[in-house]
């Protein structure tokens, strides 16, 4: 439940009563047919096979069922209560039910912490019932709760009509979207098995959710649409077991929420909460998308397809239009559209028309024939070339398209095992419902770009299933002892609020990590600063120290490449003019060449420690190329924010193998990642540039902050 300890969820009470109650109560039952409550009693009517008890003082019945003037005075017990009454009633309903008792609890009414409303003072005291007596409570404001479970349907919403059942199971926090969700797996005939919408999560939330369906044999695959995380970190736990047996997707609304803060890192300013967002879901296995359509979509190939083996894809169709828009579509979302062998393309012309394309896309040039397209079809899964078929369609004489969509059917059956496979047709959204039972279990979708859309990101969730699995990394020169006095020496002198430690502080901290930096003097003279130069050797960099400066080049606090006493001497005297109350300068090895990359970290609300990792240098914030991951990290998820971000092009081989340069960086992950498991008082961190070179030294922390506090408990 939102906001427990370990020991606090170990006890939380089952979920069973939700789903499986063997009686049920709807308080606040109205006369009105059409009202919320009385829509939720006539579906429960409808659909619930045990006793159903109506709770209404000011009448006494409803329908064909006898009404009572309290949850107290039905005549047996009661396993489930939904309570649809006034807000400013709820908390004496709540009170009711557990003298009754009741087992389970769902809360459909609204006007609480949603809305700012008083009542919502209410809800401190509705949690503090429910949790002492260890009773599982939905919402308040919510759609309710349903089950299609042959043996125990269940109604349990003021929703229009029961989903047809199936394998799929629905969490979300909009009340509206579990009106939209089943209505959309219908029109595409996929069922549901459960449906639970979480309201204002006040107890249960999600990983609740999550947790109840990893031994739930009908959750199938798992949808999930969130305005809110209930406990990041015990989402990634529950969510890296899930994922290892069956598909969850997730719609995260808030992507563009402004989430970049005004700071003293650029780590502060590049955490978003999208960005945080996506680096759990990635963590966690968690299959994350944009839109309601790529839900469908992605939850369709999922639902019914084996997982494409590779990012190899055939474009199958008889317009030459859609299908290029296809294949564009898939080359931007980082599939492949292979030019095929020659080989293939002559087994293909034993099929096709003369003036037809069998490069990939294959045009089959406006046909209308299913001997065609089948014979075509049979050869792609046949190939060892691709992993994957789009076949498109295109009806250009009416009534055509069920022939077609039998043909592909008929094929797709013999391959299903080995390719993945889906049919668009450009069609009716009735037409391609219709279609749709033709092609089963193909998925049968409307438009080009975003099947293609939703194969890739199938392709990517398969890829991520099949990572390399990399040993721990053993770092065995960690000097943690003397990172933590570093810190505890540091912190005394800076109260509750902490501080940026210094330069030399800063330093040594890198090192006790085993993170490399260049030789490095502090200098506060001219003098000083010429001694540093010759200590160290030409050529040098020279850096300006000022407690107001943040970004030193951006601020002209920077001088590179300084190759002689003049020259040093000249950039002391620059730093003088251009920046006021410069305290001193670091002197510091200067190693041209190499790629630029960032890396920091920071403690998050709610998330905890996270570390970033993109491209780095003056640019960083302007280009925004940086991932995020919770901390600490696992291997797999060091080596998959490596693969995730630009620089895999240097850091991965063709065959998704770490280069030399991959290799530092991963290690580099690494350390990060001990130092701070040792040194949590690091608040923010960022490490750039970091420069990664392919010759003399591989890899080295160029410049650093590092923002130390007492952590809140």
């Amino acid at each position: 439940m939102t906001g427990t300890l370990a020991d606090e969820k170990n006890a939380a009470p089952s979920l069973q009563p939700l789903f499986h109650p063997q009686s049920v109560a709807v308080i606040g039952a109205s006369r009105d047919a059409h009202s919320m409550s009385g829509t939720l009693a006539r579906n429960l009517a409808e659909s619930f096979r045990g006793p159903l008890f109506l709770i209404n003082p000011n009448t006494d019945r409803i329908g064909a069922l006898p009404a009572y003037p309290s949850i107290l005075d039905t005549p047996g017990p009661v396993d489930l209560a939904f309570i649809a009454v006034p807000a400013r009633h709820v908390l004496d309903a709540v009170r009711q039910c557990l003298a009754k008792p009741v087992r389970g609890i769902v809360v459909i009414s609204a006007g609480f912490a949603e809305i700012g409303s008083p009542t919502d003072v209410h809800e401190k005291d509705i949690l503090e019932l429910v949790r002492g007596a260890r009773i599982p409570l939905v919402g308040p404001n919510c759609l309710g709760i349903l089950s299609t479970d042959a043996a125990a349907p269940m109604n349990g919403t003021f929703g229009p009509s029961m989903p047809p059942a199936g394998k799929i199971a629905i969490a979300t926090q909009s009340g509206a979207l579990g009106f939209v969700l089943p209505e959309l797996l219908r029109l595409g005939n996929l069922g549901v098995s459960c449906l639970v919408s979480l309201g204002n999560k006040l107890d249960l939330g999600e990983n609740d959710f999550l947790n109840h369906w990893l031994t739930e044999p009908t959750a199938g695959t798992i949808l999930l649409y969130l305005e809110s995380f209930q406990n990041p970190r015990e989402l990634l736990a529950v969510g890296r077991q899930l994922s290892r047996t069956r598909p969850v997707v997730l719609l995260k609304a808030g992507r563009t929420a402004a989430g970049g803060r005004a700071g003293g890192s650029h780590t502060a300013a590049l955490v978003t909460p999208d960005r945080l967002a996506d680096g759990l879901c990635r963590q966690a296995g968690i299959c994350r998308v944009a839109t309601l359509q790529e839900l469908f979509e992605l939850t369709s190939i999922l639902s019914r397809q084996p997982l494409p083996k590779c990012k190899r894809v055939a474009v199958l169709t008889n317009a030459g239009g859609p299908g290029v828009l296809c294949a564009d579509a898939l080359s931007e979302a980082g599939s492949e559209v292979p030019q095929f062998s020659p080989a293939l393309q002559q087994e293909l012309r034993g099929f096709a028309p003369r003036h037809a394309s069998v490069g990939n896309p294959i045009d089959l040039v406006a046909t209308v024939d299913p001997q065609l397209v089948s014979n075509c079809l049979e050869c792609l899964l046949r190939s060892d070339e691709i992993d994957a078929v789009v076949v498109i369609y295109v009806p250009r004489l009416p009534g055509t398209s069920s022939d077609i969509a039998r043909a592909v059917r008929r094929i797709g059956d013999a391959a299903r095992a080995t390719k993945t496979l889906l049919a668009v047709f450009l069609e009716r959204e009735e037409d391609v419902a219709r279609l749709q039972q033709d092609l089963e279990p193909i998925p049968c979708l409307r438009y080009p770009e975003s099947a293609a859309r939703a194969l890739a990101l199938a392709a990517d969730h398969a890829n991520r299933q099949k990572a390399p699995t990399l040993p721990p990394l053993a770092l065995s020169d960690l000097a943690t002892s003397e990172a933590r006095g570093i810190v505890e020496n540091f912190l005394p002198h800076r109260g509750k609020a902490g501080g940026w430690l210094g330069v030399a502080e800063t330093q040594r901290l890198l090192a006790t990590a085993g993170l490399p930096i260049p030789d490095w003097r502090l200098a506060d003279s001219p003098e000083m600063a010429l001694r540093a130069g010759e200590q160290i050797g030409y050529p040098v960099v020279v850096k300006a120290i000022t407690p107001q400066m943040l970004h030193k080049s951006a601020a002209g606090g920077v001088t590179l490449d300084i190759r002689n006493s003049a020259e040093l001497s000249d950039a002391w005297q620059g730093l003088s003019t251009r920046i006021a109350g410069l305290e001193g300068v670091l002197v510091q090895q200067y190693l041209p060449g190499g790629n630029e990359v960032f890396l920091g970290a920071k403690w998050e609300t709610g998330f905890g420690h996270v570390i970033g990792l993109g491209t780095g240098g003056v640019r960083v914030e302007r280009l925004q190329d940086v991932a995020f991951r919770l901390l600490p990290l696992t291997s797999h998820d060091a080596y998959d924010l490596v693969r995730d971000s630009t620089l895999a092009r240097i850091c991965l081989s063709a065959d998704g193998a770490l280069t030399g340069a991959g290799q530092r960086l991963y290690e580099a992950l690494h350390r990060l990642s001990a130092l701070i498991a040792h040194v949590p008082e690091i608040r923010e961190l960022d490490l750039n540039p970091v420069s990664l070179f392919r010759a003399a030294v591989p890899l080295c922390v160029l410049d650093a902050r590092v923002f130390v506090a007492r952590q809140p408990a």
